[in-house]
């Protein structure tokens, strides 16, 4: 399990520049745009990128390994690539920016996996892929197991922007995080 190929975001909307090595330390890519925590790295499947015919690097992804049970892994696993300690935090959802692709459905839970950076150092083509022991607490997926993840534990700005940031969830789900922040209120006073 190696890496093949690796890209950097600099400015949203911008190309994805592939560069043969990257530095990163635990607030993401250095010269690369800042994300959310959760959201630090996008890692892809070599194999996956091939069966929906595709190059490295449309699906905006940071890292391709040579890995074809990466999607498998659960949310929590700590894997090695090349220096880096990268904890799996949860599927990256498909976006408007990639749908032209291929269909949602098809993309879904295939698009890549993001995560964090637990170290620093610097991750090169060629580099390789391992999983760690170390395994830390998983993150649901669904957006609205994700909030009731995030509040049961830390104390929470309720700006919805501030909160779809902390959760690694796209800016346009901040108009949806006040119906679902109530609902989840709701249900913790009433629950069924």
């Amino acid at each position: 399990m190696i890496v093949t190929d690796l890209f950097i975001k600099r400015a949203h909307g911008s190309p994805m520049l592939p560069v043969r090595a990257l530095h990163f330390d635990s607030t993401g890519i250095a010269n690369g745009i800042c994300c959310s925590p959760l959201r630090q790295v996008l890692i892809t499947s070599r194999a996956v990128t091939q069966e929906f015919g595709l190059m490295p690097g449309d699906l905006r992804e940071n890292i391709v390994v040579d890995f074809d049970g990466l999607y498998d892994l659960p949310s929590g696993t700590v894997v090695r690539i090349g220096e880096a300690l990268i904890r799996l935090t949860f599927h990256c959802e498909p976006c408007a920016k990639i749908l032209h692709l291929a269909p949602h459905d098809r993309l879904l839970h295939k698009r890549g996996y993001l995560g964090c950076f637990l170290n620093r150092g610097m991750i090169a083509v060629g580099d390789a892929c391992a999983l760690t022991e170390q395994t830390l607490e998983p993150i649901p997926y669904a957006v609205k197991d994700r909030i009731r993840w995030f509040f049961a534990r830390q104390q929470a700005s309720l700006a919805a922007l501030d909160l779809a940031y902390a959760l690694g969830l796209p800016s346009s789900y901040a108009s949806a995080i006040p119906r679902l922040v109530e609902k989840f209120a709701f249900t913790r006073r009433f629950p069924k």
